[in-house]
């Protein structure tokens, strides 16, 4: 559990009157820069309250400050400062109009869709939300996967971010992660199967299935990060997948078909629950090869 701050996000068509109605919230943990926003599902009552115009203007906001929200991670993957409590309190001072925000009020959850939820159930009514499934993204998975390296006592310096792997001479793809000082001995991979776009999860497992195959298959590798470290790469290199399961139908299929690609594979897979795993193995294996 983490300490998230969160604000809720109010239409006010007559600030004068100051009769309001919730129609968001926004929440976010400053140190790891998990933020998330979401609008209320089912906007008829807000839109008969305060009439289109201010619920336009609401709903503008809303997705303004998720697009925010959007560059915020990119830039985390870029090595950049999450998005902090002074970023929330300025959206809280410089609106005061027919959008306000609540005063930052702390709380504590196990992410920002958790809090979300939470908030929702408890202060929001949203008929419509109860049976929206949450999904879970590559950038929650990363967040819990570079910790449980942390736990493992993995020096920084010893996990790749924002590396590619160069297989053969035509062959790269895009990893999530990889332990390695001039020699890689774990590449890691996370997918959700708790998403919408199944399609797009399918062919991106494909296409890691294809590179890492070229890999085991014994054609040359190495791995390069975004500063220009180079890494050789085995082909018996330790392989784990960091997973978000399935719930529904849909997802399911999808998750037979990339356990497929995981058995041929011989990859480590592993629920978001059991991620600490990849940590204890990646610090044993670092310690195997400075032993040699």
């Amino acid at each position: 559990m983490s300490r998230y701050i969160y604000s809720i996000v109010r239409c006010l068509p007559d600030p004068r009157t100051g009769e309001f109605m919730n129609v968001g919230a926004v929440v976010g943990d400053p140190v790891t820069g998990d933020w998330a926003i979401r609008q209320l599902s089912n906007t008829d009552r807000v839109r008969k309250f305060a009439g289109s115009s201010a619920f336009g203007a609401a709903s503008e906001f809303i997705f303004n400050v998720g697009s925010q929200i959007d560059l915020s991670r990119q830039a985390l993957e870029d090595g950049r400062e999450p998005l902090g409590e002074t970023w929330l309190a300025r959206l809280h001072h410089d609106h005061r109009n027919v959008v306000q925000l609540s005063p930052p009020t702390p709380m504590v959850a196990q992410s920002a869709i958790q809090a979300l939820d939470l908030i929702f159930d408890q202060m929001i009514i949203d008929r419509a939300s109860e049976s929206r499934q949450p999904q879970v993204t590559k950038y929650h998975l990363g967040r819990d996967l570079r910790e449980a390296y942390r736990q493992a006592n993995i020096a920084d310096e010893l996990v790749r971010t924002r590396a590619k792997i160069y297989v053969g001479s035509r062959v790269h793809y895009d990893l999530d992660f990889a332990i390695a000082n001039g020699h890689a001995v774990q590449l890691t991979q996370t997918w959700s199967f708790r998403r919408k776009d199944l399609d797009e999860v399918s062919l991106q497992v494909k296409a890691w299935g294809y590179a890492m195959e070229r890999l085991r298959d014994g054609d040359g590798a190495r791995v390069e990060d975004s500063q220009g470290h180079r890494s050789t790469v085995d082909q018996s290199v330790d392989l784990q997948v960091v997973v978000a399961p399935p719930e529904t139908p849909e997802q399911r299929e999808v998750y037979q078909e990339a356990e497929e690609v995981f058995g041929n594979l011989h990859v480590g897979v592993h629920p978001v629950e059991e991620v600490n795993a990849i940590g204890v193995r990646a610090a044993e294996l670092l310690s195997q090869r400075s032993g040699r």
